[in-house]
């Protein structure tokens, strides 16, 4: 997605581009416009029925930047990562800000206007996750006539191995009906590449004009010790943690499956604590194996989010730290435990394989193992169709998802690396404007490398503190019922109002969305008038005025980045230099 460029305008007609947006809009993937829809929910009325019409038009605005917020509204909260409120009380709550607008939006979702139907280029986008959904729709919305292939029968990829405990299946079930219905693309189900002649050359010959594969990472990655694999991962009793979440989403493991048994997840990821925390729903006693020590110090961290690694502990998930599996044990053919040398490096001196004391090592019983230690793509197709580089890497151009080995063919999601959601999500936006460019003939790096900036917060005097947790008692959530409340209005209004609000007011605008301005005011120096007596910075609260020299005098400048257009060094100037002029003028003035 291109970068939004701003201005900043000098008062001696120096002029540098820049872009300055809130921390959290750059920490997003796709850079959702985060401090804009925090506004909008501060500013709505307290009456439900009066909000109720504004949440459907923040919703609306939401749909078109991103058509999965609903979805994201439950599983994503990477934004909170960089949120400046994060030392002074707690993130905002953007996810469940996020989640709050989701639950009244989703009867909506069946209502909205499709696009206009294209007559561009048919695309072939191969896998129907996160990445080919997002590519596809952005596809469809430039014209182009998107073809969904995809291996299953149901869209989702990845998502639909989230337990419901998180994300509610009708919610997933109606973000992506609305997709489609919307963005009017085709689907074809039971397509895996590289069965029955089903190739690239395939799509090349049906008149497809570019193919992007966003085929995930479904094959697991096997455990290993010493750089061996670990026998024995065949054994009845032995399952991998993709195959366990799979079977669970597909109601192929009745309730109190592990009632009075122990299941043993290997494993510090995501994924390991969501098999972990699913078969504490199912009845078992769970054990989380890790080599990480817990410490949370340099690389010796669980990679798992920390809040599912306290809700799992709060669950009564034990978590075993700094052990690994050396050897799978069977009682007869079923497995009864393993035996777990300990783990005194996550990596070694070369930072790649960890390192054991097997003279430290325990046995720990068990009637399940699920085996969560990573996946990896399916590589099969990819040394059939020459993607490969001479390492095994699929060969990409990291900038534009485009493939090193053949041309017209995209790559993007998590075969290229096991990210977020809306990691996957980026990606086919990204791959949506290279296919764009390629079937244009255009060049397609040139101006796509310009960075998000983060603006400097504001500095508070005082600081509200986050909500306390919204989670059920512990008791009351070993189901696969959501575990997590949502806000009420009120709640949502006071969690919006903690926003600090760090971007500058052109990146925001939400004011005007509201409409409280037309316009967004901005200052402009008379160089004539001005002493430069710094008084106007001083009284500026957001850094947005400085003294520079001009010549042989000392005059005031405006950062039209930083500035709020609140006034107050206009009324500070002692000699009237200063004046409020909408961005609009300030754009004139800027091209002269």
């Amino acid at each position: 997605m291109p970068a939004r460029q701003g201005v900043v305008q000098k008062s001696h007609g120096e002029t540098e581009r820049i872009c300055l947006f809130p921390p959290c809009q750059v920490k997003c993937p796709i850079h959702e416009q985060i401090q804009r829809t925090n506004v909008l929910l501060s500013l709505l009325p307290h009456d439900p029925e009066t909000a109720a019409a504004k949440i459907i038009e923040i919703g609306d605005a939401l749909f078109r930047e991103n058509p999965f917020f609903t979805v994201c509204g439950y599983v994503c909260g990477i934004c909170e990562l960089e949120c400046s409120y994060a030392e002074h009380g707690g993130a905002i709550k953007r996810r469940l800000l996020k989640r709050f607008v989701a639950e009244s939006y989703v009867e909506r979702l069946s209502t909205i206007e499709p696009l206009p139907r294209g007559e561009r280029a048919r695309i072939a986008i191969i896998g129907g996750g996160p990445a080919g959904l997002m590519a596809a729709y952005e596809l469809a919305g430039r014209g182009y006539r998107p073809v969904i292939f995809e291996s299953s029968d149901t869209l989702g990829g990845a998502l639909r191995l989230i337990p419901h405990y998180r994300l509610p299946q009708p919610m997933l079930d109606a973000a992506i009906a609305s997709l489609l219905r919307v963005a009017g693309i085709e689907v074809c189900y039971g397509s895996r590449l590289g069965d029955h002649g089903f190739d690239l050359d395939r799509f090349r010959n049906d008149g497809f004009a570019a193919i992007f594969i966003a085929v995930g990472s479904p094959t697991p990655r096997i455990l290993e010790y010493q750089g061996q694999p670990v026998p024995g991962q065949q054994h009845p009793g032995v399952i991998y943690g993709h195959s366990f979440l799979y079977e669970l989403a597909h109601n192929a493991l009745p309730d109190g499956y592990l009632c009075g048994r122990t299941a043993i997840v290997v494993g510090g990821g995501n994924v390991a604590f969501d098999a972990a925390r699913s078969a504490r729903r199912l009845g078992g006693i769970t054990r989380v194996v890790c080599l990480e020590s817990g410490s949370g110090a340099g690389k010796d961290h669980l990679p798992a989010d920390p809040h599912e690694v306290s809700a799992a502990i709060e669950e009564g998930v034990e978590i075993v730290y700094s052990r690994g599996v050396a050897a799978i044990n069977t009682d007869g053919a079923n497995f009864s435990s393993i035996s777990a040398p300990r783990c005194t490096a996550v990596f070694d001196e070369h930072g790649f394989n960890p390192v054991f004391d097997s003279s430290d090592s325990i046995d720990i019983p068990g009637d399940l193992l699920i085996i969560a230690v990573g996946q990896g793509p399916e590589r099969r197709f990819l040394h059939h169709e020459g993607l490969l580089d001479d390492r095994g890497k699929v060969a990409v151009d990291p900038l534009t998802l485009h493939s090193l080995r053949q041309p017209g063919v995209f790559l993007g999601g998590d075969m290229l690396r096991i990210g977020f959601m809306v990691d996957a999500m980026a990606d086919g936006i990204e791959a949506a404007e290279s296919i764009n460019r390629f079937v244009q003939g255009a060049d397609l790096g040139q101006g796509r490398e310009a960075p998000y900036v983060s603006a400097e917060p504001p500095v508070r005097r005082d600081y509200r503190h986050a909500p306390e947790s919204r989670s059920l008692p512990p008791d009351q959530r070993l189901n696969f019922h959501l575990f997590e409340k949502g806000f009420s209005l009120e709640e949502a209004i006071a969690e919006a109002r903690r926003c600090l609000t760090c971007g500058p007011c052109a990146s925001c605008e939400a004011c005007i969305a509201a409409g409280i301005r037309t316009d967004i005011d901005t200052c402009q120096v008379d160089e004539a008038r001005c002493s430069g007596c710094g008084i106007c910075v001083t009284a500026c609260p957001f850094g947005a005025v400085a003294i520079e020299r001009l010549g042989d005098r000392l005059i005031s400048v405006t950062d039209r980045q930083l500035c709020r257009g609140c006034g107050l060094c206009v009324a500070a100037c002692p000699v009237s230099a200063r004046r409020l002029v909408p961005k609009t003028e300030t754009k004139a003035v800027a091209s002269q």
